[in-house]
């Protein structure tokens, strides 16, 4: 068994892991799209007009996405149109965010397999020059009015509703949103950049709710595995740390630094692991945290074959006190696995 993992304190809550667009370490340059900025948010990515992003959606049609965003001048002017996002089914685009000549609407896009174009409340309230959350509400078919055609987007700047877009696609037929762009054809358009960071996509309300993804940062007690923290915490999955028998385990410490606000709703610790096939070779990852010499083991997960998969197991509560986390938990937490049967 092979492993890589990822161990993830939340400020408020974490609901169903989704991407950390952006580098976990590194200071980048901030010239360059992509660039890493930390003025903006951790783990930012730099988009401008030649620069666009998409995040592929789990299938189901009740979804949120969080993100925390910063704009230089969202309300710059230019000649020609441009597109914040757009929410899309196959060979459908559902809603975006649609600029001209500083006019901000959410539109019901005009394209193949579509009805009509639809233009939605004029929107308001994202602000220049500071960072910002938002959240946008996705809803298709059954979970709007029961109509398999019907559709409902709701976008929101740091909890506030400031647009929502109420339709019909008559070629929807049930789908779930399957994609989220950041951009479209003349992405921003002269609107100066966008930094985003920090990405979540939920089944639940994301209003109010953020993650951190804590990498491991140093050695722990355990190092009985081949490999270590080294090949844990650094992002490639390329390489990996090795359970040979079963009781093979590895620790890691953490570096949470400074305590955002809110309170911690759940630890999340993932394992990313293949079955490989040396013998010996263990086939199930028990998540492990190790606390004050205590270690604290997750139900056993297995990889189903030799292709990487995320094996994730959650802790609502410190278990060595019983009590909600603190953030100085984080700072004498190790997270590791070990292999078994």
């Amino acid at each position: 068994m092979r492993a890589s993992m990822i161990g993830s304190g939340g400020s408020d809550d974490r609901h169903h892991a989704g991407p950390n667009l952006g580098k976990p370490t590194g200071t980048g340059r901030p010239a360059l799209p992509g660039s890493f900025n930390p003025l903006y948010a951790d783990h930012a990515l730099r988009f401008d007009e030649a620069s666009a992003a998409s995040l592929s959606l789990p299938a189901i049609n009740d979804l949120w996405i969080r993100a925390d965003c910063y704009y230089d001048d969202f309300d710059l002017t230019s000649s020609g149109d441009g597109y914040f996002w757009a929410v899309a089914v196959p060979n459908i685009d559902l809603t975006m965010m649609d600029y001209a000549n500083g006019i901000i609407s959410l539109d019901y896009a005009n394209s193949s397999f579509t009805s009509p174009l639809q233009t939605g409340p004029p929107v308001s309230g994202i602000p220049d020059a500071q960072l910002f959350t938002l959240d946008v509400h996705i809803e298709t078919g059954v979970a709007v009015n029961g109509d398999t055609d019907d559709f409902r987007v709701s976008f929101y700047v740091d909890l506030s509703l400031i647009g929502q877009i109420l339709s019909k696609n008559n070629n929807l037929n049930g789908a779930p949103p399957v994609r989220f762009d950041f951009g479209g054809v003349d992405f921003l358009d002269g609107n100066q950049r966008f930094f985003l960071s920090n990405v979540l996509v939920s089944d639940q309300d994301t209003r109010g709710r953020r993650f951190r993804i804590l990498r491991p940062t140093g050695a722990g007690a355990l190092a009985t595995v081949e490999g270590g923290y080294s090949e844990l915490g650094d992002g490639d999955s390329a390489t990996f740390a090795y359970a040979r028998a079963v009781g093979d385990a590895v620790t890691s410490t953490l570096t949470p630094g400074a305590s955002p606000p809110g309170t911690i709703g759940k630890i999340i610790l993932a394992s990313y692991a293949r079955n490989a096939v040396e013998v010996p070779n263990p086939a199930t990852v028990v998540n492990r945290l190790r606390i004050a010499g205590t270690d604290y083991d997750a139900t056993g997960l297995s990889p189903a074959s030799g292709s990487i998969e995320a094996l994730s197991s959650e802790w609502a509560l410190n278990p060595a006190t019983g009590l909600p986390w603190t953030w100085a938990d984080l700072a004498t937490l190790e997270i590791g696995f070990m292999g078994d049967t």
